[in-house]
């Protein structure tokens, strides 16, 4: 079996980028995708970007997560805050 036959496409490591990325392929699959990387230099550009792309997604929804918790977290606060404020009133005062 010739080296060149195992060795996967650039086309194929566009496709299987995401798998590489997420440790989705097999041991053969990715010492195969690792060997193509270290001779291909666009190949190795294209998935450092395509991680810090999925890192960087990876952060804003994180923080936007964080952000939705402090609101959730300021209205809870806000409605004890005015529910120790406005006592409520017993029979029809």
């Amino acid at each position: 079996m010739k080296i060149m036959n195992m060795m996967p496409s650039c086309r194929e490591i566009t496709e299987q980028a995401s798998d590489y990325l997420n440790q989705d392929l097999s041991p053969w699959q990715r010492a195969a995708f690792r060997m193509h990387l270290l001779m291909c230099v666009y190949c190795r550009r294209h998935v450092k970007h395509l991680g810090l792309t999925v890192a960087t997604l990876g952060k804003i929804a994180s923080e936007e997560k964080a952000r939705e918790n402090d609101d959730i977290q300021q209205i809870i606060a806000l409605i004890k805050r005015q529910q120790k404020e406005s006592p409520e009133q017993k029979g029809g005062d």
